[in-house]
């Protein structure tokens, strides 16, 4: 039995039993998972770092109730999805809160889209440097979108915008990564 399976066996016991004693193995467990999942959402790592720990103690609250069965493998990817969700909801909180009003766009609008040959590797700070030079609000979304898989719909309710605004963010994210990575590929 691997190490994986006994830290998740010790964290079901530690949920069934209402153990506070597994916060501490879930935090130092997830910590990084959960900054990477942040740093998408927030440019600023101490902001980042702040959000992961608030995520922690919305965790923390509830998660004597989270639903599992004895499947670790199942508990493992429905744990961890669920950490997830409250720390992309954490950092769109944090993101409301720093800004004033929302710059909202009214009408959705087609651009043309271009086809971009991948002829390096792309590492993942690379792909994260291209993404922190989008506007917030279209990084927000393309994440919200292509990374944790959220319907346009389910954006518009999370961000309180409309559709369209949504389906244009995230189509001048792409057009805009497109851009930058035709211009990091020029420049190397």
């Amino acid at each position: 039995m691997g190490n994986k399976s006994i830290l998740f066996q010790e964290i079901i016991a530690g949920l069934d039993a209402r153990d506070e004693r597994i916060q501490e193995r879930i935090y130092i467990h997830y910590w990084g998972y959960l900054m990477g999942v942040a740093t998408r959402y927030i440019k600023d790592r101490n902001i980042s770092r702040e959000v992961v720990n608030d995520s922690f103690m919305k965790a923390f609250k509830t998660m004597y109730d989270f639903r599992h069965d004895n499947d670790l493998v199942a508990f493992e990817k429905t744990f961890k999805s669920w950490l997830a969700t409250i720390t992309v909801r954490t950092s769109l909180d944090r993101i409301r809160a720093q800004k004033s009003t929302l710059v909202l766009v009214e009408e959705y609008e087609d651009g043309p889209v271009s086809y971009v040959e991948v002829e390096d590797k792309l590492y993942a700070e690379d792909i994260m440097k291209l993404l922190y030079e989008l506007p917030d609000l279209h990084r927000t979304v393309f994440n919200l979108y292509e990374i944790e898989g959220y319907s346009h719909d389910e954006i518009a309710s999370l961000m309180n915008i409309p559709v369209s605004s949504s389906r244009t963010y995230l189509t001048r994210a792409k057009h805009k990564l497109r851009e930058l990575y035709k211009n990091s590929i020029e420049i190397n």
